[in-house]
């Protein structure tokens, strides 16, 4: 009797356990496929690409494989201070920015929702937002045009990261890049007539994000200064 009870015992703690793995496992995977990019599938299909350069579907296989949103782009290429750096991710950005057969709107639409919430950083982020306003330059009516699908908050996040810059301290005078300011203007002039909410929007986030950014914050910023050793 008392090893039929032991065993109903340990039956039932295993039962527990099973179900608490089970748990686990499904938060695990509904995390992992929400947050990670599958960095497999994403390099064959740009050495896929790279073999035949004029294949829409292997161009659209590699787009689809890159990075949708800030959290999935930060976790793969996420920069880690006063360490070596794989620049392996240069291969990856700039195969995405030099993509030619994506319709104007998907790709903008892509570029959009991968954006927001970013911030300034060095390394790949760097070169995101590189990316980011040279297609702007050949774009812009199709960027304003799908960027006001969205509410306010939602544009002002995107644009936050799109004038997020450096400051470079320099004879105690803080420095910022004086080309954004202009590039603002000159978007200003060009989309005001069929975009003026938008435009406000943008300069609203430009005179919040110019000149936001600088080393120490970078340093400290979460989550390198609570992972990376110092």
């Amino acid at each position: 009797m008392i090893k039929e009870k032991m065993t109903g015992a340990s039956l039932d703690m295993l039962s527990k356990l099973a179900l608490i793995a089970l748990i686990s496992f499904v938060f695990l995977l509904k995390v992992s496929s929400q947050c990670f990019v599958d960095t497999a599938k994403l390099n064959q299909s740009l050495r896929n690409l790279k073999s035949l350069p004029t294949s829409y579907e292997l161009e659209k296989a590699f787009f689809d494989a890159f990075p949708s949103s800030w959290m999935e782009f930060h976790l793969t290429y996420q920069w880690y201070p006063n360490k070596d750096y794989d620049l392996g991710y240069m291969d990856h950005i700039e195969t995405f920015g030099n993509l030619k057969l994506i319709p104007d709107t998907t790709y903008c639409d892509k570029l959009i929702s991968l954006c927001v919430g970013g911030k300034w950083e060095a390394d790949a982020t760097s070169a995101l937002q590189q990316v980011l306003h040279d297609m702007m330059g050949k774009k812009a009516d199709v960027f304003f045009s799908r960027l006001s699908l969205h509410h306010r908050g939602f544009q002002l996040r995107f644009w936050q990261y799109y004038w997020s810059s450096i400051t470079h301290p320099e004879d105690n005078l803080n420095k910022v890049r004086e080309d954004y300011p202009k590039e603002c203007d000159l978007l200003k002039r060009k989309m005001t007539s069929k975009y003026p909410n938008e435009v406000k929007t943008m300069e609203i986030a430009m005179s919040y994000s110019l000149g936001e950014i600088n080393f120490e914050t970078i340093e400290n910023n979460f989550p390198h200064g609570y992972f990376v050793k110092q």
